[in-house]
């Protein structure tokens, strides 16, 4: 038996990921979706460093549609 996320592909792990980020940062789902602003609160360096992972997640997916 294996989980869902076994059976992903990388490009779907990416999307999924930046997704997930994109839930901590409080911006609309979909990779698709424009970037959001910083929540109020988060530190800067926290919401650079959230950014700059989501926008190499974004990069993967996107090269994997690009593939299929």
């Amino acid at each position: 038996m294996a989980y869902p996320s076994q059976r992903e592909t990388w490009d779907d792990r990416a999307a999924r990921k930046a997704d997930r980020i994109r839930d901590k940062l409080g911006w609309e789902p979909g990779i698709l979706n424009g970037n959001g602003w910083k929540p109020k609160g988060m530190p800067w360096n926290t919401f650079e460093r959230l950014t700059a992972q989501h926008d190499a997640f974004v990069q993967v997916s996107l090269a994997g549609w690009q593939q299929s």
